[in-house]
């Protein structure tokens, strides 16, 4: 079901890649894994295209990605084809860049790749470009054998490796076993603490880093930590601080494959000294060293250099599953929306029979169906299609509704659903006419009492990291004032949807001190007229209806948006298909970021905003559903007032021409959100009334 349901998004997300960085082409395995927050690790190329000889190249990095899958997380190699920098390589492609001439192949760091992709070149990615690649698709860690540094004599000819430049302004961790030990490992320490790198070995006697073939290069680093829980401990305040800059992790080669430090230096010296009398110089000196030494230890270097490579790639999986198990005890992956509201299985029925529908005991012959439903649950599958992320907290039974409601949600919205054995689930009978309109609901909602202050509490982590709550008046008052309570504890705005005239006024029964976090409300007319009630407690004697001429709904309307807008930043009056009425406050129109602004509200603007013709619809149970969706997701994304009513009306669009109340895929593949509202927003009628 995740899969299936996620397919929207991961185009989406694929899309998204694509126009951001056109020259990056991100694996589907990858692009699902970033979006379902997976545990990955990358993995640079270098080791294929300069780092091995044939075949132990192609036969080492297919080792590492095993290695990586082993301890449960997914392998994303980034390498250069034809100018298309790939990441997650499959094996074909892999295989293509191993048996490529060498002469053929650069190696890239930051400075190569403007070239190497401009002139379609091929090439396997060092530590630094492997770096920047992974932080710009969202991935946090990354392994290798050893990374560059300030090479032997490198005070004179500042010979200084890019790896140690990146990692002072790319916020990547590298797990590695160190500085090759070809290079001056006192002088590379000294110039990361320059850059401001945070260094700390692994599982380390004594806390020393280690130096690629030995286990002790001599020098100290300023922290040891003992285990991936520890390591996933310190990234992650890594990441509250926003620092900007890498994290290096030493990992000690294992023991066993350790070579002696005598011998180890005594390769060095020979090597360095044939790379000085035949003039290699340069990012060529690395590459050169190390074939040199293999030859001169006869091969034992290079075991050892495979065995470190696959031990850095096993500790690296272990420590991105820690760090994904812990953002999500933390929090951190729930920095998304919250939807507090209903979930409902829906059994629709559309009357086919030629005579006018009344509640008259008649039998009409319609068309039967069922669907996934709840005002609060279609918002929150809608937020999910477009914008990617969200926490559905509502309630269900443990009955066979509840199983047939469960099949039709996307799973990733069943992990905070709150189970009542004790109740039915939500259901629903709603009755359209011959046109699509809506014209009775019947409804058991009593399994929603279930969403109570206690539960609530429960999921308070939750709430502590969201940009929005989403409420629906389903929920009990209790609720509302418990959801109302998280949101004053953690200073978050609150959208409400009034979801039906007889209980949109609720919330507004409840202390001010409460009521005050709701800022965006989207009521129809009917709703709005009982929200005015409750906030002013007079009659509303003359309601605007929506079959009223234009001009007198829009001047009735405004009317009863003046009594109550001082309470808002934002009321979006639905009014059919004639479009919306819209009063913000003033200084909203210019910064949307106002819409979310928890203090008050001043003087108020009112606009109106009139839809492109749709010529067909199908149903109209969802579209006031997938508006909000539509709107909450454009104002998270920062889109400006009308783009945020263009997403709403794009949106509205879809769920009108599907048979259930959230389209089945909002953006059409080839778009981003962006392109999705587009025409909506070119051919929408907006004037100030």
């Amino acid at each position: 079901m995740l899969l299936s349901a996620s397919r929207g998004f991961g185009a989406l997300l694929c899309r998204r890649y694509s126009k951001q960085h056109p020259h990056v082409v991100v694996h589907p395995e990858i692009r699902q894994a970033l979006f379902e927050k997976q545990p990955i690790v990358a993995l640079e190329s270098t080791i294929i295209t300069h780092g091995m000889p044939v075949p132990q190249n192609v036969e080492t990095a297919l080792k590492v990605e095993q290695e990586v899958r082993q301890h449960r997380a997914i392998p994303a190699t980034i390498g250069i084809l034809d100018g298309r920098i790939k990441v997650g390589l499959t094996q074909e492609e892999l295989l293509r860049l191993a048996h490529k001439p060498r002469e053929q192949l650069i190696k890239c760091s930051r400075r190569d790749l403007p070239y190497v992709v401009a002139a379609r070149q091929s090439g396997g990615t060092t530590v630094a470009a492997t770096m920047i690649v992974a932080h710009q698709v969202g991935i946090r860690i990354f392994a290798t054998g050893g990374i560059g540094g300030v090479h032997r004599e490198g005070h004179v000819t500042m010979d200084v490796s890019a790896d140690l430049v990146e990692l002072g302004r790319t916020p990547v961790a590298v797990v590695c076993s160190g500085v090759k030990s070809i290079l001056d490992i006192p002088r590379t320490l000294e110039y990361l603490e320059t850059q401001g790198v945070c260094v700390a070995s692994y599982q380390s006697e004594g806390g020393v880093f280690p130096d690629f073939y030995t286990r002790d290069s001599g020098c100290k680093v300023p922290c040891n930590l003992e285990s991936a829980a520890d390591v996933a401990k310190l990234l992650r305040s890594w990441q509250e601080l926003n620092l900007r800059s890498g994290v290096l992790i030493g990992v000690p080669i294992p023991e066993e494959f350790a070579a002696e430090k005598s011998d180890i230096a005594a390769a060095i010296e020979v090597a360095n000294e044939e790379a000085q009398t035949h003039g290699i110089s340069g990012k060529e000196v690395t590459p050169f060293m190390l074939s040199h030494i293999a030859s001169v230890t006869k091969g034992r270097s290079l075991q050892a250099n495979i065995a470190l490579i696959k031990n850095n790639a096993a500790v690296a999986a272990q420590i991105a599953c820690a760090l994904a198990a812990g953002s999500v005890e933390s929090g951190e992956s729930n920095k998304k929306p919250i939807v507090v509201g209903a979930s409902i299985l829906d059994l629709s029925f559309r009357v086919k029979d030629t005579h006018t529908l009344q509640t008259d005991g008649a039998t009409y012959k319609s068309e039967a169906k069922y669907a996934a439903g709840g005002v609060g649950r279609n918002i929150a599958e809608g937020i999910y299609k477009l914008y990617g992320d969200v926490n559905l907290i509502s309630a269900v039974g443990s009955d066979h509704f509840a199983q047939m409601l469960r099949q039709l949600m996307p799973a990733a919205l069943q992990s905070n659903l709150i189970v009542n054995a004790q109740q039915t689930t939500s259901l629903c009978s709603v009755i359209f006419d011959q046109l699509g309109d809506c014209k009775l609901i019947l409804g058991d909602m009593d399994v929603h009492e279930s969403i109570t202050s206690a539960a609530l509490e429960d999921k308070q982590q939750l709430f502590s990291q969201a940009p929005l709550i989403v409420m629906d008046s389903n929920i009990s008052e209790s609720a509302m004032a418990s959801t109302l309570q998280l949101a004053q504890q953690f200073e978050i705005p609150v959208f409400f949807e009034p979801t039906d005239m007889f209980i949109a006024g609720k919330p507004f029964q409840l202390p001010a001190k409460l009521t005050r976090h709701i800022r965006l409300l989207k009521p129809n007319l009917h709703e709005l007229k009982t929200i005015v009630e409750a906030i002013t407690g007079q009659s509303v004697t003359q309601a605007p209806e929506k079959d009223m001429e234009q001009a007198e709904l829009l001047n009735q309307t405004k009317t009863l948006l003046q009594k109550i807008d001082k309470h808002f930043n934002c009321i979006i009056a639905t009014l059919g298909n004639h479009g919306v009425l819209i009063s913000i406050r003033s200084d909203a129109e210019s910064d949307q970021s106002k819409l979310l602004a928890l203090t008050p509200s001043g003087e108020h603007t009112t606009l109106f905003y009139a839809p492109p013709k749709l010529q067909q619809i199908v149903n109209d149970s969802g579209a006031g559903d997938s508006f909000c969706a539509g709107f909450i997701t454009a104002l998270l994304k920062q889109h400006t007032l009308d783009e945020c009513v263009a997403a709403g009306f794009a949106s509205a669009e879809r769920a009108l021409l599907s048979d259930s109340a959230v389209a089945a895929e909002y953006i059409q593949e080839g778009d981003s959100f962006e392109d999705y509202f587009q025409h909506c927003l070119a051919n929408m009628q907006r004037r100030r009334i």
